[in-house]
């Protein structure tokens, strides 16, 4: 009997260092794992874009690094997940794009965004039936499935039953207050004429749902650079099912511990051992950590700018009016 917790502190012991030692044969691996994920944000860009009816050159290069800072204060900063967004909209509008466009274009995108997701886990329950594979992961994986379903219907019928005219009259506030322009039609009208371009919307939840597959190639090749090596196919379901849980649990900052239980559980059905799939999700987490941090200096340097801009348009002012 006195043996027993003995054993399980050894068992412990051996398990805290097979993560560490998974995760050390990582090493510079981790560069081409963060390189796939900014193909993620390449394609989440891309959507963005989809969505502006307007032709203003350039928008691209300035909605990729803005979607990287959306994602990246999202993750790090307690701003529970549309603290990133209200960041970017607010970056946009100072680089000369209305109020009121931006800020319908975040809420198309977010609802695009959540689609995507629909089809990537439809996707991963599809491949994980065609393999035979076990049904209870598939049971609960629909579960999630429709709670992901129903959250988006909430969301779409919240924008037509008043989410968004309370939106408009937040706005038309904030621009009060800080400046900026709102054009002549209010949010409400311009999400649903987004929305009525059939063309541009199916283009956004397409770029939306292949961003969600980068995330598959990431978790082939880190438990590949760990030695432990599966096939696509098994990299593809334990990212989908492991993302439906992350989405349940959006109220938790970061998925704190529902991504570890997700790649644990999951990947034990594909003979990923517990330790592995504890050091899949540190590795995915250091990533997001290291990009997160770079993103956050990327903010500071678009508001440094921002500053600049205004100090030497308003210098140019007091030595336009010292001249008079």
């Amino acid at each position: 009997m006195t043996e027993r917790p003995e054993r399980n502190s050894l068992s412990k012991l051996t398990d805290f260092f097979a993560v560490a030692q998974a995760i050390r044969q990582i090493g510079w691996g981790l560069g081409f794992v963060i390189a796939i994920y900014f193909i993620g944000i390449a394609f989440n860009s891309f959507a963005w874009r989809a969505i502006f009816h307007s032709e203003w050159p350039g928008l691209i290069k300035i909605l990729l690094p803005l979607r990287w800072i959306r994602e990246s204060i999202n993750y790090l900063l307690p701003s529970a997940v549309f603290g990133g967004d209200i960041v970017g909209g607010r970056l946009l509008v100072a680089r000369g794009y209305d109020m009121n466009t931006t800020t319908a274009s975040i809420v198309v995108d977010k609802t695009m965004e959540a689609t995507g997701l629909f089809f990537f886990v439809l996707a991963g329950i599809f491949i994980l039936l065609e393999q035979g594979g076990n049904y209870s992961i598939a049971h609960w994986a629909v579960r999630g499935l429709a709670a992901i379903s129903a959250m988006l219907i909430g969301f779409l019928l919240a924008q037509r039953w008043g989410f968004l005219k309370l939106l408009d009259k937040a706005v038309q506030r904030l621009t009060g207050k800080c400046g900026g322009t709102t054009g002549n039609t209010d949010i409400h009208d311009i999400v649903w004429k987004m929305y009525a371009d059939g063309r541009r919307l199916t283009v956004a939840m397409f770029f939306h749902t292949l961003a969600w597959m980068p995330g598959a190639l990431q978790v082939w090749l880190i438990l590949r650079l760990m030695g432990h090596e599966i096939g696509w196919q098994a990299a593809f379901i334990i990212e989908s099912i492991s993302q439906v849980v992350c989405a349940a649990a959006f109220i938790m900052p970061a998925s704190l511990g529902a991504q570890e239980a997700a790649y644990m559980t999951v990947g034990m059905f594909f003979g990923v051992p517990p330790a592995l799939g504890l050091a899949l999700s540190l590795v995915q987490r250091l990533k997001d950590v290291l990009v997160g941090i770079l993103g956050l200096f990327l903010w500071q340097g678009f508001e440094g700018r921002s500053l600049w801009e205004l100090w030497k348009g308003r210098r140019h002012d007091i030595g336009s009016n010292s001249k008079k």
